[in-house]
């Protein structure tokens, strides 16, 4: 009976390998990784400025389209000619008159005001251009520009999921860890209050009282570095979701067996490299270069712009009277310009454009042979984290067993205290490697879903 007391010091290993109940929230309801997710896409700072480039790009696009449609200006202005100008021309007036009525000392030129008091035009033009292959690719080039911008945020989005998933799952094991330490500190006080009653009336010895002293020392110790952890995943998931810093963020509390039956299905995706995001950005940028070759030559093609123009003019020494006069100006005309010779400029910007061509399909080579090996290396991580798991488990299980063999013998007094202590720390290990086991293999379950293009599905799992 008096050593049935000391085994309580034992039993706070049960209390690890038992099923957690709810985590207690810091404030408010506690959010489940879909909604940590939803959030993330809501509020990330990251994809709010991809939203803004979105529509930046949809504005330039628009910009470039703009300048197909026909440009229409109007102009007006009102002049008052404080002093005309004056030119000096030769005296045609004195040699016009009779020979008899002509001044022989007239001077040979005479000076004369040009222009009215008065001067007023208004009107307008329009400029359309008819043929302009440059243009025509510009709007091209801008279209694929909005698309890339799209596909950028796309791949901006699927790493703020794998992020934000991982910071989740590190943050609810840590919790995990805390809940079985608060929990086994509860128990080992206990335990330490009746076994130092116990010393007191001689029933066990000091140094029982000191080994259980100590063993809870070291769980205080590693409690506060668990929950120094635990903070930390917490503001860097809020940091993350764009959560407010000051304000509390409650987790759901982990399901090892959801969990462990998550990462043990076999209907993983498979790999087909043309449905990630890295090289169906790739192929976008080599449509990109096409259109910059194509925009290349068009600048060496000739281009057709229709302008046509319309005003009214009026002039006078005032806006009535004899001296008033107002006509109308209007004019149609085709412009056609090609260029004849450019210093072989154009030539060489043509032939830079291929080489870049030829350079981003190296570059795809590299590609599919990168994506293929981060692919293989995410599965065989996966498929030996699953191992590890399996492993572990069978480790937990040993270490009970061996727990239950070493109270018994314990009880029938063939093992001492010490061993009886060493196998709960061997349990509380074994259930701890367990845990670790599982957050690993949840990280390398999120790289193969990031690896695989399917890293998106995650915004539906609970």
């Amino acid at each position: 009976m008096k050593r049935k007391i000391v085994l309580i010091g034992a039993a706070l290993l049960l209390t690890v390998a038992a099923p957690l109940g709810a985590q207690q929230a810091d404030a408010g309801e506690a959010l489940t990784l879909p909604s940590c997710i939803d959030y993330a896409l809501t509020h990330n700072a990251s994809l709010q400025k991809d939203r803004l480039g979105l529509e930046s790009a949809a504005e330039s696009r628009r910009e470039v389209v703009g300048s197909l449609l026909p440009q229409l200006n109007a102009s007006g202005a009102f002049t008052r000619n404080i002093q005309k100008t004056t030119i000096a021309m030769p005296n045609f007036m004195n040699s016009m008159l009779p020979a008899a009525m002509q001044d022989p000392n007239a001077p040979k030129y005479m000076a004369v005001a040009m222009g009215m008091d008065l001067s007023a035009n208004w009107g307008v033009s329009l400029t359309q251009q008819v043929l302009n292959f440059s243009l025509f690719t510009a709007v091209d080039i801008a279209k694929k520009a909005e698309t890339m911008a799209e596909m950028g945020a796309a791949m901006d989005e699927d790493d703020v999921i794998a992020q934000t998933a991982t910071l989740y799952y590190n943050a609810q094991v840590l919790a995990y860890g805390l809940d079985a330490f608060d929990e086994s500190l509860d128990l080992m006080d206990r335990t330490l209050n009746m076994m130092t009653v116990n010393r007191d009336n001689g029933i066990v010895r000091q140094v029982d009282v000191d080994r259980i002293t100590v063993a809870r020392m070291n769980l205080v110790t590693e409690k506060q570095a668990m929950q120094q952890a635990l903070d930390v995943q917490k503001s860097l998931l809020k940091l993350q979701m764009g959560f407010p810093m000051t304000d509390d963020i409650t987790l759901t509390a982990v399901d090892l067996d959801a969990l462990e039956s998550l990462l043990m299905e076999e209907s993983l995706s498979g790999f087909d490299v043309t449905v990630q995001p890295a090289f169906q950005m790739l192929r976008q940028q080599q449509s990109m270069l096409q259109l910059q070759r194509k925009a290349a030559v068009a600048e060496v093609l000739p281009s057709l712009t229709l302008t046509a123009n319309y005003s009214q003019n009026y002039m006078g020494d005032h806006f009535y009277g004899e001296t008033y006069h107002h006509f109308p100006v209007s004019m149609v005309s085709l412009n056609m310009r090609m260029p004849l010779f450019t210093g072989m400029s154009k030539k060489a910007k043509i032939r830079k454009a291929g080489i870049e061509m030829e350079k981003s399909a190296e570059d795809e080579r590299m590609l599919v042979q990168s994506l293929t090996m981060g692919y293989g290396n995410a599965m065989r991580q996966m498929m030996q984290n699953r191992a590890t798991i399996e492993s572990q488990k069978r480790n937990r299980k040993l270490a009970e067993d061996v727990l239950a063999v070493t109270e018994s013998n314990y009880q029938e007094g063939i093992s001492p205290l010490s061993d009886v202590l060493n196998a709960t720390t061997s349990l509380i290990q074994a259930q701890m490697n367990y845990v670790n086991a599982l957050g690993n293999s949840m990280k390398a379950y999120i790289d193969l879903k990031k690896a695989d293009g399917s890293i998106g599905e995650m915004k539906n799992e609970e």
